[in-house]
């Protein structure tokens, strides 16, 4: 019996995996547990605390209207008020605003002393300054200011363009000389600004020309009564600025029917939306500029409309095309 020589060609050489019994049942149990499921439309925390957030800062966009007190008798005596005033041209239309303005730059300062007043430490009110700043000194001088500038502005433009640059740079020196920091000017500025960017672009506006100062009151007179009337009692806070919106239209057609000068029937569609779209938010940037949204600043929310309104409203007026 003989027997083959071993060689390499004749062996066969066979590599199996070496597998540890506890990591193979391991592995096992891991690929026969099911995945945990994950709600996609359940809300995380950071989500949940994102949406109250987000809608409280919409609501701002659109305030409700109070019908307490002798409101509605107010808001139809300012109606022929600045009505009469436009008719008669650029000085008694500064001259009204001038008033109003004032009342709204003091109430603007009132009402954030008001809110610093609140949440102020027991010791502050001890300090002279603290006082110097809480009394009524500020709120004189945003009054004073936010008076100067339709005045200017029924002068010329250019005067009005200074005065809005020189006084609030006087009202933050003003904090400077009494020693406060210049952060505290900061309710100062916006009750000089806030109400006279109103007050210049009406008293501006008529200045251009009467009908284009009668459009700019009637529209946004006629949103402040649809706000007013459709938004007190109405369930959703929509209704009153879309009745605002509607008799803003109803003005822009008349005027886009006859486009008395210097209005053509494009220019007046445009500058009558413009008015639609720019009348709440003027709502919403004189909610955001004070402490909170139910302060107490009715001068302010008198003019709140035309906050954003009259601005724009005077850009189509200098832009577009008779």
């Amino acid at each position: 019996m003989t027997t083959e020589p071993s060689t390499k060609e004749n062996q066969l050489v066979v590599i199996a995996p070496v597998v540890r019994p506890k990591r193979a049942a391991q592995r096992a149990s891991e690929e026969t547990l099911p995945a945990p499921e994950v709600d996609a439309a359940e809300p995380t925390q950071d989500q949940a605390e994102a949406g109250p957030r987000l809608a409280d800062r919409l609501a701002l966009l659109l305030v409700t209207p109070e019908t307490r007190g002798p409101r509605i008798r107010l808001g139809v005596f300012w109606f022929f008020l600045v009505l009469a005033a436009a008719t008669s041209g650029r000085v008694w239309t500064a001259a009204v605003w001038a008033v109003v303005s004032a009342a709204a730059g003091y109430q603007i300062v009132a009402a954030w002393q008001r809110d610093q007043a609140e949440h102020a430490v027991p010791e502050d009110p001890q300090d002279a300054r603290h006082r110097l700043s809480s009394g009524g000194l500020f709120r004189l001088v945003a009054a004073a200011g936010a008076a100067l500038m339709p005045i200017a502005a029924a002068y010329s433009t250019g005067l009005a363009g200074a005065a809005l640059i020189v006084l609030p740079l006087l009202a933050i020196l003003a904090h400077l000389v009494f020693g406060l920091q210049p952060s505290t000017a900061a309710p100062t500025v916006i009750g000089i600004v806030l109400p006279a960017l109103a007050a210049i672009s009406v008293v501006l506006a008529v200045r251009a020309g009467l009908w284009a100062g009668l459009f700019l009151v009637l529209a946004v007179s006629l949103y402040d009564a649809g706000s007013f009337l459709l938004g007190a009692d109405a369930s959703s806070r929509w209704e009153g600025p879309v009745a605002g919106m509607l008799g803003v239209l109803g003005v822009t057609f008349t005027i886009a029917t006859f486009h008395p000068p210097p209005f053509s029937n494009a220019s007046a569609w445009i500058a009558g939306v413009a008015i639609c779209l720019a009348c709440p938010l003027g709502q919403w940037l004189g909610s955001s500029f004070l402490p909170a949204a139910d302060s107490r600043a009715p001068a302010l929310r008198r003019i709140d409309a035309y906050l954003l309104a009259a601005p724009v409203f005077l850009g189509c007026v200098w832009l577009l095309p008779g």
